[in-house]
């Protein structure tokens, strides 16, 4: 099983095994950091990929009956409408920038955590289960 943490949008760290103390070693120093990097994480295990999303999930589907968080992450309807109608029924709003939104769109088997302390859990249990 290898894995590699997402910074930003589209830039990745190198691949490492998951169960060596180098694939902790990323998410160490961003718990020490007061700015955020890492996005998320992708766990290979053979022809099997796991994505991991660091941030608030939106519900896309639920968005026309309440556009409570349209207002309050001030977010446009349009971007909402793009990644919806690229077929996504979740996005995630990225724990990465403080004042410039960064919304992406989530597939069905991905999975969203709350913060770096979840994923870091997260992690450990897949290294666990390895």
């Amino acid at each position: 099983m290898k894995i590699s943490y997402v910074i930003g949008t589209n830039s990745y760290t190198k691949e490492v095994n998951l169960t060596s103390n180098e694939s902790l070693e990323i998410m160490n120093k961003q718990l020490s950091l007061s700015i955020p990097l890492i996005t998320g994480a992708k766990i290979k295990r053979k022809k099997r990929v796991k994505q991991i999303f660091v941030g608030k999930e939106l519900s896309l589907s639920s968005l026309h009956k309440n556009n409570f968080w349209l207002q309050k992450y001030d977010l446009s309807l349009e971007e909402v409408m793009d990644i919806a109608l690229q077929g996504y029924k979740r996005a995630c709003l990225l724990n990465y920038k403080k004042y410039d939104q960064i919304l992406v769109g989530v597939h069905d088997e991905d999975i969203i955590v709350p913060d770096y302390f979840s994923l870091k859990k997260l992690v450990l249990n897949e290294m666990q289960n390895a």
